[in-house]
């Protein structure tokens, strides 16, 4: 088996089975493609095309495991290749961060303007998803690090750790009755229309669980993925919403007042998650340690 078989392959699969389209884009002929598919096929007796004629129509099952193993290799080969690269030096390089909106925009941004000053030759890569996201990105080696509250599942070779707790609180529009109020029961959110993040994202979902647990069922009015959209519609006047406090703002956000919810809704915990066995460099590893609680070398 050869890096170029995998890579004919991952080619055939990417072009829709079109094995000419597939050869002009690897600078190959269309008959080396197809002897290396067919030699590949042969070493690992396994049939991963399936075929009319000489023209490929469909993958079979064990050829779809196949393709995934064979792109995590070339992806694997990738990341050596740029580990080697950029282990040159530890002053500089890119450093891939996948998390949730919130985080980055909340909770992260310290972090960020301090590692800007700190690393100024490296370059951020922040991308946004959802917390199952996050963890897929970490998984398949296109982020070096996550940050978000971990879902049920998390995949093999994932390892996850506490980064920092996130406390909820109530907040209102600035004319509205519980304006004034120093804190509420659950019970008497329960009774007003509701903006609410959405359930893919954690904090949409312990919100609604917490009421369902005390048996109330109030109505949702808008559900959101962006905590800046929950606090413009709470600031219009379209409903209340319990949001983390890390996204609240006194000074930013003028329209709307936040009520403390100790006590109603359990504590989140946003955890770090790495690629199990993937060596850090030492800017990654004083990222992490700008805004996650654990010590490293006790969790690695």
């Amino acid at each position: 088996m050869t890096l170029q078989q995998l890579r004919c392959l991952c080619a055939v699969a990417d072009h829709d089975l079109g094995v000419s389209r597939a050869a002009a884009a690897l600078h190959l002929t269309q008959s080396a493609v197809s002897k290396m598919i067919r030699a590949l096929e042969k070493e690992l007796d396994l049939e991963i095309f399936m075929r009319q004629g000489n023209r490929l129509v469909g993958v079979t099952e064990a050829g779809r495991e196949a393709i995934a193993l064979a792109r995590r290799m070339m992806h694997d080969k990738a990341s050596l290749a740029a580990l080697a690269r950029e282990m040159e030096t530890d002053q500089s390089g890119t450093l891939r961060i996948c998390t949730t909106p919130l985080h980055a925009r909340y909770a992260l941004l310290p972090a960020i303007e301090r590692f800007v000053r700190t690393y100024p030759a490296v370059d951020l890569d922040i991308r946004h998803g959802r917390p199952a996201d996050v963890l897929n990105a970490v998984a398949t080696g296109d982020a070096d690090f996550g940050v978000c509250t971990v879902p049920e599942r998390i995949p093999p070779r994932v390892l996850t750790f506490d980064a920092y707790p996130m406390d909820y609180c109530l907040i209102v529009p600035a004319a509205h009755p519980l304006a004034m109020r120093k804190s509420v029961s659950i019970e008497e959110i329960a009774k007003y229309p509701l903006i609410s993040y959405n359930e893919s994202f954690n904090s949409g979902f312990v919100v609604k669980r917490e009421f369902q647990r005390h048996g109330l069922a109030p109505r949702f009015v808008i559900k959101a993925s962006d905590a800046g959209a929950v606090k413009a519609y709470v600031a219009a006047g379209l409903g209340i919403a319990v949001v983390l406090k890390m996204a609240f703002d006194p000074e930013r956000d003028r329209g709307v007042k936040a009520i403390d919810t100790s006590g109603i809704f359990p504590v989140s915990v946003a955890k770090v998650s790495l690629r199990s066995g993937q060596p850090l460099r030492r800017f990654t590893r004083e990222f992490i340690s700008m805004f996650a609680a654990a010590d490293l070398s006790e969790v690695l």
